[in-house]
Parts: structure tokens; C-alpha cells; sequence
């Protein structure tokens, strides 16, 4: 439990408009330990304490933030658990949990985000559009936050869970939320990667194009859902997603985005089975078996990316969400196993050889 008595002094002293000299003053110190203290770079002595709370008219507790701290050590418990559910895809275990924190700590802004996106996971498990019930709860928390909280990434994050609940619902309340989002061309990544230098600005921009890129992939992808096209030109758009990632990762250590470059290998497959050219199927459905199975090797591995616009950034045991308890190899195994437009090709050896190994790695 970390005690923030530096942030909490300069307050205080600020809010009663005193000096560091006039504390010091009170206390029969010396300036400086005062700034010491709020820098960061000690503590005052404990037998200080009662009279630093006295000069401040509130209690020991109240100046060293102990019932603060203690909510934080109980809420960052609840993340902890969280994320271990969320690697291992229960939705349903992970919604209990935040309606349980939510009960404990009710007007905590960073509890209400957790169970807006614990509810909008759970309710990926139905079909669109999203349950009334569900779609009214996420509201009701989206809502506060935004009229009340200050804390821009609480609202942001609201903002954007509700835009893309509405999606598909109500696709102008969805443009209501879109329409609250931040500008492109000024946003806080963007002006940190432009501002900083040093290592410090190399990685802010790392991050920074990782996000950029991944947005422009998924902005591809989301293109032959939008719009009929031709063949054509839906295997452009999937290629599009593919290629950028590709590029992003040079030596082809992709980490996380194997699972994204699985999934559209998938749906290129399913094109190009929709014109029976079993040649392109059989291809598209090597790479996206190749993915799977090292997205499912790599997901629980604490590892650095090495590519030149990457290598500064990290993947971290745990930071993986997935929505199922099974592995990806599963998930495409099932795929393959029941998708009708791979009927024509389901004799093919070479159809048959990537179920095997889809089988081999499977987890349920």
C-alpha cells in the first residue's frame, strides 16, 4: 500500500494558501524538509504527523490517504483477478466479478468502465444486436461517467464502449457517442510521440504507429462488411489488413496480432471458397493455421518485439483478452469442421492435413 503524502500536502497547503516556509514554520523545521516531502524524497517524522493533521484540521488517516490507499490495493486486486479471467476467456466469471466490485466501491468512475466492458464482453456472446437489458445497464454507467467523472480516459472510455454498444442497435445514438470522440489529428499519443525525444519519444511513437497500424488494419477489414463487393475487391481489403501488420512486424515476431492475422487468413479463405478456387483455400488456410497455433505457442509468454518499428515495445504474460475458454486452435478447428462453403474441398489431403493439426492443438 503506497502512501502519496507529497500530492496530498501540496494540496492541502495550496487549498489553506500557505507557504512550504510558513508549515515548516509551525512545525520548527526548515523549509527544504518540507519540499523534500512533497518532491517525494522522504517522510516527516512520525511524531510529526498529528501536528502536520492539526495545522490541516483533519485526521492522520485523512493526510496519509490510508482509506484511499487501501480502496486502490482492493480495486487493483479486482483488475489482477480480472485479467487472469479475461486471459482464459470467462466472461461470465469476469462480469460477477465487477458487479461485485461495483456493489463494494458504487461511486468509483474506473469500477463503472470495468463493468460496462464486463457486460459489452459478456453480451459478445450473443447474437446482435446487443440485449436490452444489457444495452440499458451500459447506458446508465456511461451516462454517470461522463456527467460526472473528470478523468478524460474514464470518459473516453465510456464513450467509446457505448458507441460501439449502440452499433448495430441504434446506429444514431452510436454516431451520438462517435461524435463525442476526440479529434484524429489531435490526440494525447499523437502530441506525446511529437513532444518527447530521447528513448522516452522512440517508444511513444512505437506505441503510437502500433496503434495507428492495428486501427488501419481493423478500418480494412471492416470494409467488405459495410458494402458489397466484388471478389475482387474484398480480397484487397483483407490483404490490405494483412500486409500493413506484416510490415509493422518485418521479422515476422507478430506476438498478439497472430490472432488477428489468423482470423483474416480465415475470412480470405472464405472468400475465395465462395468461388471454389480450392488452390487459394488451401493456402489461406495454411497461413491462418500457422497463426493460430503460434498465437496459442505465444500467448501466455512475457516476450520483446525485435522488428525495427517495434522494438521497444513488449508483450506481457496476461495481457492477452480472449472472449473463450477454448484456444484459437479450437475456435478454427470448429470453423473448418462445420462452415458449409468448405464442402467442396473437405475430401482434399491437403484440407484434411490442416484439420490434423488444428485437432493435434486443439484446447476446448
Amino acid at each position: 500500500m503506497e502512501i502519496d503524502l507529497k500530492n496530498t500536502l501540496r494540496t492541502l497547503r495550496r487549498k489553506k494558501n500557505v507557504t512550504q516556509e510558513d508549515l515548516a514554520n509551525y512545525l520548527g523545521i526548515t523549509p527544504q524538509s518540507v519540499g523534500k516531502w512533497e518532491r517525494g524524497e522522504g517522510y516527516p517524522d512520525i511524531t510529526l504527523l498529528p501536528k502536520i493533521a492539526l495545522y490541516f484540521g483533519i485526521t492522520v488517516d485523512e493526510l496519509l490517504n490510508v482509506d484511499k490507499a487501501r480502496i486502490e490495493e482492493k480495486i487493483n486486486a479486482y483488475r489482477d483477478e480480472s485479467k487472469l479471467l479475461n486471459n482464459k476467456g470467462d466472461m461470465k466469471k469476469n462480469l460477477e466479478l465487477w458487479e461485485k466490485a461495483y456493489k463494494e466501491f458504487p461511486n468509483d468512475f474506473g469500477v463503472m468502465v470495468k463493468l460496462m466492458y464486463a457486460i459489452s464482453l459478456d453480451s459478445s456472446n450473443y447474437e446482435d444486436p446487443m440485449p436490452e437489458d444489457k444495452l440499458r445497464r451500459i447506458t446508465e454507467l456511461g451516462e454517470t461517467i461522463i456527467a460526472k467523472s473528470t478523468d478524460k480516459e474514464y470518459r473516453e472510455s465510456a464513450i467509446q464502449i457505448l458507441c460501439y454498444s449502440y452499433q448495430g442497435n441504434d446506429d444514431e445514438k452510436a454516431l451520438h457517442y462517435a461524435d463525442m470522440g476526440g479529434n484524429f489529428y489531435v490526440n494525447q499519443m499523437g502530441l506525446r510521440c511529437r513532444v518527447l525525444s530521447g528513448e522516452e519519444g522512440v517508444k511513444a511513437s512505437q506505441e503510437y504507429l502500433n496503434s495507428l497500424i492495428r486501427e488501419a488494419a481493423m478500418t480494412a477489414y471492416g470494409i467488405p462488411r459495410k458494402s458489397t463487393l466484388s471478389y475482387e475487391e474484398t480480397v484487397e481489403a483483407y490483404t490490405f489488413g494483412i500486409d500493413i501488420i506484416k510490415r509493422l512486424y518485418s521479422d515476422g515476431n507478430y506476438g498478439f496480432d497472430n490472432y488477428t492475422l489468423a482470423n483474416n487468413y480465415y475470412r480470405l479463405a472464405h472468400v475465395h471458397s465462395e468461388v471454389q478456387n480450392a488452390d487459394k483455400t488451401i493456402e489461406m488456410l495454411r497461413e491462418c493455421c500457422k497463426h493460430a497455433l503460434e498465437f496459442d505457442r505465444v500467448r501466455d509468454l512475457d516476450f520483446d518485439y525485435t522488428a525495427l518499428m517495434v522494438n521497444r515495445l513488449q508483450q506481457k504474460q496476461g495481457d492477452v483478452l480472449s472472449t473463450n475458454t477454448c484456444n484459437t486452435a479450437y475456435i478454427h478447428m470448429k470453423l473448418l469442421e462445420e462452415k458449409k462453403v468448405f464442402d467442396y474441398i473437405r475430401d482434399d489431403e491437403r484440407f484434411q492435413e490442416i484439420l490434423r493439426k488444428l485437432r493435434e492443438h486443439a484446447v476446448e
